[in-house]
């Protein structure tokens, strides 16, 4: 496949090396901002690279439907889907919504995530920071800092919030990745060691879960976010179950893969770029940019996928009605209309004009609050006590289209 294919956003393996992908988005902003994929083995789609161009998109939600097909999946995959949930997305969250549906189901758990409500808990999530800081003092100071730091913290603090025992969180995180990462065996096979001759559902496996959880909590409700789910009405009325297993399944996923995936990126970052870790650990009120700089430097979610329900134009192309079109967040996170030096890493970069990573629009992502609080909190605990962090190998990275990340951070400290 050429090396600027577009259908290359289609490969797994091209978000396993970061610097390829983002040089497939450099070259699509520049000379193909809309282009079509027709990569082997899925549905053809267009491909959309530029900040200014998402951002427009994203604003007219009446013509930009999010329904029709959300993420990019195998045409196998969504075969199945359709024999047995009735549609080719299979699950239906929040970001599979639209219209008045999509905002009765987004105030469900919308207070949930506001800064407001979150004070509440931030002695809690500090206090879990400062659990996973002991914990790497007690590793004695050489760690796989995305397995064994960056994955772990944010979902103990998701699951705290929903009111999962501590002793599921193994669980959940296999399940997580085997939804988001499917295409990346190893990281698969850590969690979920299971006979690949017998493949489950994994969204099966979430329903059997939560739907068990929930029915506990619409019993004995807590201040926690299953019971909030389990006793919601939607127009008066219990959610329907389908809606309900999706809810929590974008909780309990989206809740920590990102944001594990930007604490582990920004270490990485201050790593190769001394300077900014001296002036990060030199000025601590610089984490309010510096957490969102790791979000936009690191990019989690790749792509989300829109359909007009009118025929549109982008650049003197006509795009059908029916055509699905690509987002690329982690192209217009580095776009340089937008960002000076956008593949610098700065904890002081401005906040404005702001990086995509979070979404925009009516599906702007409702946990960035909380994912911002802890990134704070984590580098606000680790940075006074951390003298010293180095690469101990090789990074490696998820391999995977939709939410990607760091997989392997070796790393050897000192406290």
């Amino acid at each position: 496949m050429p090396e600027f294919d577009p259908a290359r956003l289609a490969d797994p393996a091209l978000f396993g090396s970061p610097d390829e992908a983002y040089a497939l988005y450099r070259h699509l902003r520049e000379v193909s901002p809309i282009a079509r994929a027709q990569p082997h083995g899925y549905r053809p789609f267009w491909v959309m690279t530029r900040h200014a161009n998402i951002l427009e998109l994203e604003r007219k939600a009446d013509i930009y439907e999010a329904g029709p097909r959300t993420v990019l999946l195998p045409n196998k995959v969504e075969d199945i889907y359709e024999a047995r949930y009735g549609n080719r997305n299979g699950v239906k969250p929040l970001t599979h919504m639209d219209g008045d549906y999509h905002r009765a189901h987004r105030a469900v758990l919308v207070d949930w995530f506001k800064a407001k409500n979150l004070k509440a808990f931030e002695p809690r999530i500090r206090e879990i920071a400062r659990d996973f800081i002991d914990r790497m003092e007690d590793m004695g100071g050489a760690c796989n800092f995305a397995q064994d730091v960056a994955y772990l913290f944010p979902l103990r603090v998701i699951l705290t919030l929903m009111g999962v025992p501590r002793e599921d969180e193994d669980m959940v995180l296999g399940m997580t990745q085997r939804l988001l990462s499917p295409a990346d065996k190893q990281l698969v096979k850590r969690k979920d060691p299971a006979d690949d001759s017998k493949p489950r559902d994994v969204f099966a496996d979430f329903a059997d879960y939560f739907l068990k959880l929930g029915k506990t909590r619409e019993a004995d409700p807590r201040n926690d976010i299953v019971s909030t789910i389990a006793n919601s009405r939607i127009d008066g009325k219990p959610m329907a179950r389908h809606e309900m297993i999706s809810y929590y399944v974008i909780v309990a996923t989206a809740g920590h893969d990102t944001t594990a995936a930007s604490i582990g990126g920004g270490l990485l970052g201050l790593m190769r770029n001394p300077d900014q870790m001296a002036a990060l650990k030199a000025d601590p009120t610089l984490l309010a940019t510096a957490a969102e700089e790791f979000v936009r430097w690191t990019a989690p979610v790749k792509h989300f996928m829109r359909t007009p329900n009118v025929d549109v134009e982008w650049h003197g192309t006509t795009i059908p009605a029916g055509d699905a079109i690509m987002l690329c967040y982690a192209s217009a996170c580095r776009d340089e209309r937008v960002f000076d030096a956008p593949d610098s890493f700065r904890v002081a970069r401005p906040a404005n004009p702001a990086h995509l990573a979070f979404g925009s629009g009516p599906h702007f992502c409702m946990g960035r609050p909380l994912a911002n609080l802890e990134i704070r909190q984590f580098y606000a605990e680790m940075l006074p006590r951390l003298k010293s962090v180095d690469l101990a190998g090789d990074p490696t990275f998820v391999e995977s289209t939709f939410v990607s990340g760091l997989k392997d951070l070796p790393i050897t400290y000192t406290f």
